[in-house]
Order: C-alpha cells, then structure tokens, then sequence
C-alpha cells in the first residue's frame, strides 16, 4: 500500500471533520471560532479545538464574581436532577452495564452532594508578622477521563467540584458511552449559559 503525502492526509483529516460537523448537526466554522465551531454546546471534532475553547472559557469564568459562580453551580445542579433519569437511561443503553434505578440514585447523590462553591472559604492567620489570607485559586484547565461503568454521575461530580473551584474540564469520555457523554456534557453547558457563564466550561 502506498504511503500518503502531508498533503493527502491534511485533505482527508478536513474531510472527516466536515463530515463529524454535517452528522452532528454543526457548522463549518472557521476554527478561530471556538463558539461556532462546536457540534454542540461543549463538543468539538478534535481535542486541541476542546483545549482551546476550554481555556479561553475559563479566562470568562474566572473573571465572574462568586456569586455568578454560586447560580451556574447550582444551575448546573438543577439541570442534573431534571436529567437524573434521562442519563441514568441513556448510559444503560449504551453501555448495557448496571442497573437504571442505582444509576439514577448515583445521578441524583452526586448532584446534590458534591461539594461547591460553599467550601471555598479562605482562612486568614495572625502573628508576628501581621496577618496572612489564604485563598483558593484555581489550576485552569484539567483533563478528566471517565469510566465506562459511571459515566455521567463521573462527569456530574468532576464538573461540580473542578468547576466551583473555577476550572474549565475537558472530559475525555470512554468510547463505549460517547453518546451520553455527549449528552450529558451539552446539557452541562447550556446550564452555564442559562446562569450566565461562558460557553464550552466543560468539553
């Protein structure tokens, strides 16, 4: 067989991602365009567009005061008991792993219970040497792999818990659950937007 040139396999690798945009139902945006060129909210054909969508939102996210942060968490919290069935559903299809009803439990736990933007608090300390405040700052962008077995009470609970503290996530999903990866992940992300936070937080 023979090899391909650069320039035959830079025409194929644009053909593949115009057809990725076309069956997802996106557009062809020029790839400057970190918003327009999603599939959906938060899903993007290659991982260096979901880097640097994730990055630029988290530069908007960390810009917003607390108190914005507090209504996208608890938005997003929302969004995720509404969904709780949907996803617990939608991952058993896919996967054929474990049973619904403990799906939804785990669904709805890590809703709830994640810890927030309440455990942000900063601590001050005093001495000799006059008065310190000790305040948590995020990382920036991290990287979460998720698990076949749980994989959207896995992406409701890093992105609480990473997001709070004022980090974007790009999840990389287990290719045996990528539809309700996706789901899940797009549904995280208009639940940013409806409380007034960037787009593509969590890709």
């Amino acid at each position: 067989m023979p090899e391909l040139t650069n320039q035959q396999i830079e025409t194929i690798a644009k053909q593949i991602a115009g057809h990725l945009a076309t069956i997802e139902g996106g557009v062809n945006a020029p790839a400057g365009d970190k918003k327009l060129s999603a599939l959906r909210e938060g899903i993007f054909a290659d991982i260096s567009s979901a880097v640097g969508a994730a990055a630029a939102a988290q530069k908007e996210f960390i810009q917003l005061p607390l108190a914005v942060r507090d209504k996208i968490i608890a938005s997003i919290r929302k969004s995720m008991l509404d969904h709780a069935k949907e996803l617990a559903e939608m991952a058993h299809s896919e996967t054929g792993l474990g049973r619904v009803e403990d799906k939804i439990k785990k669904n709805t736990l890590v809703a709830e219970k994640t810890p927030g933007t309440e455990d942000l608090y900063p601590t001050a300390r005093t001495g000799d040497r006059g008065l310190s405040l000790f305040e948590w700052a995020p990382y920036g962008v991290i990287g979460a792999i998720t698990p076949v077995t749980n994989p959207t009470s896995t992406i409701i609970c890093n992105t609480i818990g990473m997001a709070a503290a004022g980090n974007a996530i790009v999840f990389n999903v287990h290719p045996s659950a990528k539809n309700v990866s996706i789901h899940n992940i797009s549904l995280i992300n208009k639940a940013v937007m409806a409380a007034d936070g960037p787009p593509n937080l969590v890709t």
